[in-house]
């Protein structure tokens, strides 16, 4: 499965996304709000960063998966897909992903 596919399942199929933009958005906004601070974010710098954020959440939890996918190469595109879905599926991955996302906490 290739990473835009899968992370269209993820954002379709779970609500970590929902989650996760406005927590992390809540944090940068506190920090860039600081006393402590020296740096300014504008409204749009913070919303690319989280999205950063969001990307570099998924790259780990799809390179997490793909170690764990066994597809062979003469598998064509949808049996890779579903062979995919059904590790995610058994694995628990967008529950458990969810959970890590609702669980995330900062200092």
């Amino acid at each position: 499965m290739e990473f835009e596919d899968f992370k269209k399942y993820v954002e379709e199929n779970c609500r970590a996304k929902s989650i996760f933009f406005p927590k992390v958005t809540k944090y940068i906004t506190e920090q860039v709000n600081s006393d402590e601070n020296k740096v300014y974010l504008s409204p749009s710098q913070i919303e690319s960063e989280v999205k950063k954020g969001w990307n570099d959440a998924l790259k780990n939890l799809y390179a997490k998966v793909n170690k764990k996918v066994k597809t062979k190469k003469t598998d064509s595109y949808p049996v890779k897909v579903e062979k995919w879905l059904a590790e995610m599926s058994e694995l628990e991955i967008l529950d458990e992903f969810t959970d890590s996302i609702d669980d995330m906490e900062f200092e």
